[in-house]
């Protein structure tokens, strides 16, 4: 999973394979080429959709294989998150991930909308225990008793029954809050693994990352691990991500490292620093080498101004936002909302307390917002007018 299909300049460094640099590449292409020709032949006949992205798939990669990795072309080429999830898993799945990477990517691009969200991100937690001064929960209208809770069992199982029912293989764990905080952290993991998701995402700001979430992130097989974390100094990190101690959240990435290497050597999971550009005097080139012996990847992107989203001055933009046709967030208390900019629910679209999931998708709510994006009236949108994606 990506945060959408966002076209962000951003740095990273990671030490995942790319084709280019696989000493094996002819054997991977073949095996990824066999796969989907036993998927297509498995196909034909009773899923003609799947079966033409398929098709789709294959005559892309072999038209690209040699060419320069481009993840945001709609003519689907495999970016290194594609590459280092076919490496970690089994050949028989990769057919049924890649079909789903197709999807989850070209038809948000496209304003193709399917039954069922391609993404679903549900939040186990709306309270934070840190406050980063580019996040709204700085907001202080927003961190009190009426946006804040912890998502009751019946509510996070309905919605991951839901998802899994309708084939939606993407699912992550977060939004508006740190997911470590809720004590059945551990439960929801192994439940959303039992269900055989796909593409299972954490985010996670580190600072609670015991060795007991450490084990379930890794025995539920989360693919990818996400740190937010901004420098690689603590005078840095403790200016931007506020109550936060950064010796304590290098101590927890390094503790969980040191199980994934010894406990987990056969791990799936891919652990990345994902930080936030909010001053120019942030050393990226220090954060990156600070971070690198410690997780897969490194990326840095410059922040969205997200603090006070409902104040922020009205755009002229009028491109549609993609994320109408690409996922739903499932918060704490059963609400259902379009995104997470919208962190005070002002463009709710139900609660999955009185609808299902693809109820909402499809309803009327959904349908008028993609309706007036389309017809590039976002400006009559709130708060869809400030945004800046």
């Amino acid at each position: 999973m990506e945060e959408g299909n966002r076209k962000e300049n951003h740095i990273s460094h990671g030490r995942i394979l790319t084709s280019s640099q696989m000493s094996d590449k002819d054997t991977f292409w073949h095996s990824v080429f066999a796969e989907l020709d036993r998927k297509i032949s498995e196909l034909e006949g009773p899923d003609s959709e799947n079966y033409e992205i398929a098709k789709t798939i294959r005559g892309s990669l072999r038209k690209n294989i040699d060419n320069e990795i481009n993840f945001y072309r709609a003519n689907f080429q495999l970016g290194e998150q594609e590459f280092s999830w076919l490496k970690k898993n089994e050949p028989r799945k990769w057919a049924d991930y890649l079909i789903y990477r197709y999807k989850f990517r070209v038809y948000p691009e496209k304003k193709i909308l399917k039954e069922f969200p391609p993404y679903v991100l549900i939040e186990p937690t709306s309270v934070c225990n840190i406050r980063c001064v580019m996040c709204f929960q700085v907001d202080k209208t927003f961190t009190n008793s009426q946006f804040m809770g912890k998502m009751p069992w019946n509510i996070f199982q309905r919605a991951v029954d839901e998802s899994a029912k309708n084939d939606c293989q993407a699912i992550t764990l977060a939004s508006r809050g740190e997911p470590t905080l809720h004590p059945l952290l551990p439960d929801m993991l192994a439940y959303i693994h039992s269900k055989g998701i796909l593409d299972l995402k954490l985010n996670t700001n580190a600072t609670r990352l015991s060795e007991k979430i450490a084990r379930s992130i890794l025995s539920s097989e989360v693919n990818e691990l996400v740190f937010s974390v901004d420098a690689g100094t603590k005078e840095t990190y403790e200016r931007i991500r506020v109550k936060g101690k950064f010796d304590q959240v290098v101590a927890n990435i390094t503790r969980f490292n040191e199980i994934r290497e010894t406990e987990f050597p056969d791990s799936k999971t891919t652990t990345r620093i994902s930080g936030v550009k909010v001053d120019e005097d942030q050393d990226v080139e220090q954060m990156v080498a600070f971070w690198s012996p410690l997780v897969d990847e490194v990326s840095i992107k410059p922040a969205i101004a997200r603090w006070d989203s409902y104040h922020n001055n009205t755009n002229s933009i009028k491109v549609p936002c993609s994320q109408l046709w690409e996922r739903m967030y499932v918060w704490y208390d059963g609400a259902l909302n379009p995104c997470d900019f919208d962190y005070k629910s002002y463009l709710t679209v139900g609660n999955i307390n009185e609808m299902t999931l693809s109820e909402a998708w499809l309803g009327a709510r959904y349908s008028a917002l993609r309706k007036a994006h389309l017809a590039e009236e976002r400006s009559s949108c709130f708060p869809c007018d400030r945004c800046p994606l």
